[in-house]
């Protein structure tokens, strides 16, 4: 059986509760608790990972009974429990009555930790109203890892661009990057670890790295849906808009947008079609590139012809009317408009 200690003397609280949706900070706490209580080791079997939906009624008292079981092969143990929120859910009452509920065995647990391992909770959310949360909360061992707003993105993303890669980020740059991100940490993170390799001797990120590395992915994505668009696949189409928002989910207005400019060229094209001049000479007078792609409008030119391409951009002026009113959401329109154009 494994030796109760005092709380003071373990490496990390011998309960700890990740609270909030943020997967990024709560694989950042996990990180943080392991190298607290492994240092830079493998942890090896001494990590165990837990789904109390596979327990069984009894998920709390099985767990409690692997967090005191030593671990044969590493000297401490990390008991991660994920997710947890199952554990707290009200059971019936004659469930209640014959057994103690998941709050009341933590704290008896508490009273008498071991010292050969930490459990961790990892929780959507949390009560702040109990004493399970109070004892907690006095030992900090409860950490929030709740989703930062879009107005904090900008401040969040100087602090981790310094602390996480050493680089300071010019303001045009920090509001590029939050614009085409917004606050997903996650992303965020993931796009300032490749912007400190873009120029790795310069000591700030700038707008140009974030225009080059991050805008060009969307740019790259809405193209792709416009080409498929052109050739009336509407299955492609809607698969790169799937794309479009996964990289950004308020993309609608440079989506939209894009695609309305699209449709202004093809107008334009069939106006210098009429006037009888070369492909190649209306290509460049648009300024459309590249060459397969000038050749997809000059052919729309030629199928819809003023009017079916005055109709479409009336069309997508209407929707992108809708996405400012409320009307429907943003995404759902422009899908809507890519089935009744490739269909029509």
């Amino acid at each position: 059986m494994a030796k109760a200690t005092s709380l003071s003397t373990l490496p990390a609280p011998p309960l700890i509760v990740l609270a909030g949706e943020e997967l990024f900070l709560r694989g950042a706490q996990l990180v943080e608790i392991q190298r607290a209580i492994f240092g830079g080791d493998d942890p090896g079997m001494g990590l165990v990972r837990l789904d109390p939906g596979a327990l069984g009624a009894d998920a709390m008292a099985a767990i409690l009974d692997e967090v005191r079981m030593p671990s044969m092969f590493a000297p401490r143990k990390l008991v991660v429990v994920d997710p947890a929120d199952l554990l707290f859910k009200k059971v019936e009452a004659a469930e209640e009555d014959r057994r103690l509920g998941a709050r009341e065995l933590l704290e008896n647990y508490l009273a008498a930790p071991v010292d050969s391992a930490t459990l961790v909770l990892v929780m959507d959310a949390w009560l702040k109203t109990t004493r399970l949360h109070k004892a907690l909360d006095k030992m900090g061992a409860v950490r929030w890892c709740e989703p930062i707003k879009a107005y904090q993105a900008p401040a969040w993303v100087v602090r981790r661009a310094k602390e996480a890669y050493g680089k300071t980020i010019e303001p045009a740059a920090v509001g590029r990057l939050a614009e085409l991100i917004g606050p997903d940490m996650q992303r965020l993170d993931n796009e300032l670890a490749k912007l400190s390799l873009y120029e790795p001797d310069a000591p700030a990120i700038g707008v140009r790295a974030v225009d080059a590395l991050v805008g060009f992915q969307h740019e790259q994505k809405i193209w792709e849906m416009i080409d498929a668009l052109a050739e009336r696949d509407a299955a492609t189409a809607l698969k790169k808009i799937e794309e479009i928002w996964s990289l950004d989910s308020k993309i609608d207005y440079t989506a939209t947008g894009a695609v309305f400019s699209w449709l202004n060229q093809v107008i334009k094209a069939r106006e210098l079609i009429e006037r009888r001049m070369p492909d190649a000479v209306i290509g460049k007078e648009l300024k459309i590139w590249p060459a397969d792609r000038a050749q997809k409008v000059l052919a729309l030119a030629r199928s819809w012809g003023l009017a079916g391409a005055a109709r479409w951009s009336a069309a997508i002026l209407q929707m992108d009317v809708a996405n400012k009113s409320s009307l429907g959401e943003p995404r759902r329109n422009l899908e809507k408009f890519v089935v009744q154009l490739c269909t029509a």
